[in-house]
C-alpha cells in the first residue's frame, strides 16, 4: 500500500502532522478539559457549516449521519421527495425503504442536473413535507444548485435535507443564507481527515422540529448528542483520536480560511481538467464540482484505465459500478495534494491512453 499516489474521492492524502497526532496517546474524555476541547471542536464545525445552528458529531460514517437525519427528522407521516441521479441519492430512497418512509423519485441522468421550473412545479402543490438531495453526487461527480433548490423548499415551506458530505470545504456551502434545514458532512473528505467521523448540522428550524418528533434509535438520537454537547461531552464513546486530529484540522482552515481552502480545491481542479487537452477524456458531470473530476473514456474501458494507473503507475482512482463502470473513472482533488502528484497524473494517463488504444504488438513465434 506505501508508495501509492491517491487521487479517490474519500479517503484522500493526509497532511503529515495531522497524521502524526493519530499516533499520540489518547486522553480520558470525561473531564472538563476534554468538554472544553468538545466546545472548540463544535465552533470550528459551525464555522465550515457556515450556520449558527447546532451540530452534533457522531462516531461514524457518512451514511450513518445520513439514517441519523431520516430517523429524527422524517417519519411514516411524512412525504419525501429524493433527488436521485446516482449512488447516493439511490442510498437516500434506500434509507426511507428500511424506514418506512414514504418517498417519490425525482430521476435525473447520470451527470445530469434538475429541471428548477419542474422542480418547483413539483413542490408547489403541497404533498411533500422534505426534499434531500446529496449536494455533489459523487458517483457521477455532479454538483447541484443547492442554493437555487433552499429557494424553492424555502418558498414552499419543505423542509430541506442536504447531504453535503463531499462538498463542504471544496465547493462553497452557505447552510444558512441557502435555507438549508439540516446539513451533513463527514471527516474522509475535504476536511482530508480519516474515516470515522460524521456531522450533522440543524438550523433552529431543525431543532424545533427535533422536539416534536421521537426518533426510533437509541445510538443515533440527536436529541442526546445535543443535550450533552452542551456540558462538551458526547453520550456515547466517540472516535478521540479522530477527534483530536479534527481540531487540528478546524484550526488549519479557520487560519487559512474557508474561502482559501475551497479556492485551493477550484484552482486545483481547473489545473487538472485544463491538462486533458489532446487526451481522450472528457469531463463527465453537467455541473463538477471542485472536489472531483469524473471522467469518459473516448474508445477506452475505463476499468481497464483504473487497473492501469494502479497496476504500472501507482496511482489510485476511483472506479465505476453499474452502468458506469465501464465509461467512467473518478478523480479527486482533495486532500495532500502536490504539483507533482498532479504532474505524474497527467504523465500517466497520457502513457495509459496511447497503451490502451494501442497495445504493444506481441511476437510471434514460429
Amino acid at each position: 500500500m506505501t508508495g501509492l499516489r491517491l487521487f479517490t474521492p474519500g479517503p484522500v492524502p493526509i497532511e503529515t502532522h495531522l497524521r502524526d497526532i493519530g499516533g499520540q496517546q489518547i486522553p480520558y474524555h470525561r473531564t472538563e478539559a476534554f468538554s472544553e476541547f468538545t466546545h472548540e471542536l463544535l465552533r470550528g464545525l459551525e464555522y465550515v457549516f457556515q450556520t449558527k445552528g447546532s451540530v452534533a458529531l457522531l462516531t461514524g460514517s457518512g451514511t450513518s449521519a445520513m439514517e441519523a437525519a431520516v430517523l429524527n427528522f422524517l417519519s411514516a407521516s411524512d412525504k419525501v421527495l429524493i433527488i436521485n441521479g446516482g449512488t447516493f441519492g439511490q442510498r437516500w430512497c434506500d434509507l426511507c425503504d428500511v424506514h418506512s418512509v414514504p418517498y417519490q423519485e425525482y430521476p435525473v441522468p447520470l451527470g445530469g442536473d434538475i429541471d428548477p421550473t419542474h422542480l418547483d412545479t413539483l413542490l408547489a402543490d403541497h404533498s411533500f413535507t422534505a426534499l434531500l438531495v446529496n449536494a455533489h453526487e459523487t458517483s457521477t461527480g455532479h454538483l447541484y444548485d443547492v442554493q437555487g433548490m433552499g429557494d424553492t423548499a424555502r418558498r414552499h415551506d419543505v423542509f430541506f435535507i442536504v447531504d453535503a458530505i463531499a462538498s463542504i470545504c471544496a465547493d462553497p456551502f452557505f447552510m444558512d443564507e441557502w435555507h438549508v434545514d439540516v446539513a451533513l458532512l463527514s471527516s474522509q473528505k475535504a476536511l482530508a481527515l480519516p474515516p470515522g467521523l460524521s456531522f450533522v448540522a440543524m438550523n433552529q428550524r431543525a431543532i424545533e422540529r427535533l422536539a416534536t418528533r421521537r426518533a426510533p434509535t437509541l445510538y443515533f438520537n440527536l436529541g442526546d448528542y445535543l443535550a450533552n454537547q452542551k456540558r462538551g461531552q458526547l453520550p456515547y464513546t466517540p472516535a478521540i483520536g479522530l477527534m483530536m486530529q479534527l481540531h487540528q484540522r478546524l484550526h488549519d482552515i479557520q487560519q487559512q480560511t474557508l474561502s482559501a481552502l475551497v479556492r485551493t480545491h477550484r484552482e486545483r481542479a481547473a489545473s487538472f481538467r485544463q491538462s486533458l487537452d489532446g487526451l481522450p477524456f472528457k469531463v463527465f458531470p453537467f455541473r463538477p464540482s471542485n472536489a472531483m473530476t469524473a471522467l469518459t473514456c473516448d474508445g477506452l474501458d475505463a476499468s481497464r484505465v483504473v487497473e492501469e494507473l494502479r497496476a504500472r503507475h501507482h496511482i489510485v482512482v476511483a472506479p465505476n459500478s453499474g452502468a458506469l463502470k465501464a465509461k467512467v473513472f473518478r478523480i479527486a482533488h482533495m486532500g495532500a495534494q502536490t504539483d507533482e502528484d498532479l504532474k505524474a497524473l497527467v504523465t500517466a494517463l497520457r502513457m495509459v491512453a496511447v497503451s490502451t488504444t494501442h497495445p504493444p504488438t506481441e511476437a510471434v513465434i514460429t
